[in-house]
């Protein structure tokens, strides 16, 4: 396995090999902060509308591309403790920009203040809400599929476990998805290495809650009936082989499911357009992908 040398360079430039930082609930207010006001620092592309919105409340933002142009719903990543709207927005704007789509992003409750079922709650709350109000803001959720990167991706997976009509269909962008699963050793980076994920699911689903089929969506006992997936690992990921083991339960199930690895990718490629050319060229298969899904339903 080699690394694509955009993601030799990522490593470089977050100083991998730098000493281990111990997750705290300290060190996690101070990354949540930085990460904030680097995203704020960026540049942003313009959209036909966006606007923050209360979804019942649950505070969301909504871009949109174009008046009556599709709507799914965004779950950003961020291990359930980090990351909010404005650390995703320029994301945001360049996903919606690219595919067309509008996106209902959601800013959900985040832990370790808020473990679950806080953030799975407000994911289902704001997908409901879109289905009742998609045409008061000019976009059309008569087909909503989802869309989430990491624990996004978890939270997606894990709604469908707990609704599986709740949404049309799911991306999956390097999703963890087993709380128990076994990480493979020597995928570890400085973009996500195991002890860091460790923590991370600590903090959403200590102790006998990571075992609920809708917190490790990989031991849900009947996968039949989901939604059609979309599953995107990276190559150089400690979640690689879970998302992989995923995306083959779901097809051993009967659900519609695509799935790849991206070859010489790290955690995190998939939000990061200006460094990746995997992430833009899967921003564009996930455009081409929800069309189709779309057309075959209408």
């Amino acid at each position: 396995m080699t690394l694509h040398p955009q993601s030799r360079a990522l490593l470089e430039a977050m100083g991998e090999g730098a000493d281990d930082v111990e997750m705290t609930l300290e060190v996690v207010r101070a990354l949540r902060s930085d990460a904030r006001e680097a995203a704020l620092a960026g540049p942003r592309i313009g959209l036909d509308h966006v606007v923050d919105v209360d979804a019942d409340g649950v505070p969301c933002r909504l871009y949109r591309p174009r008046q009556g142009a599709p709507v799914a719903l965004y779950v950003h990543g961020g291990g359930w403790v980090l990351h909010d709207l404005e650390t995703h927005d320029a994301f945001c704007r360049h996903l919606a920009h690219q595919t067309g789509w509008a996106l209902l992003a959601v800013d959900y409750r985040r832990a370790p203040e808020h473990p679950y079922p806080a953030p799975l709650d407000d994911v289902q709350t704001a997908g409901a809400w879109l289905r009742e109000h998609d045409r008061g803001h000019r976009v059309d959720a008569s087909f909503m599929p989802a869309i989430g990167d990491s624990s996004g991706a978890n939270l997606v997976a894990g709604l469908c476990v707990r609704d599986a009509g709740a949404v049309d269909a799911q991306v999956l962008l390097y999703p963890p998805v087993d709380r128990r699963a076994e990480l493979p050793t020597g995928l570890g980076t400085a973009a996500l290495d195991g002890p860091t994920m460790d923590w991370f699911w600590d903090a959403y689903a200590p102790g006998d809650l990571a075992d609920l089929p809708d917190v490790s969506p990989a031991r849900a006992t009947d996968l039949s009936g989901q939604p059609p997936a979309y599953v995107v690992t990276a190559e150089h990921d400690v979640l690689r082989d879970q998302g992989e083991e995923h995306a083959a339960r779901l097809a051993e199930a009967g659900v519609d499911v695509l799935a790849h690895r991206a070859l010489g990718m790290v955690h995190s490629f998939w939000r990061q357009p200006a460094l990746f050319d995997a992430s833009r060229s899967t921003v564009t298969v996930v455009g081409a992908l929800l069309d189709a899904h779309r057309s075959r339903r209408r």
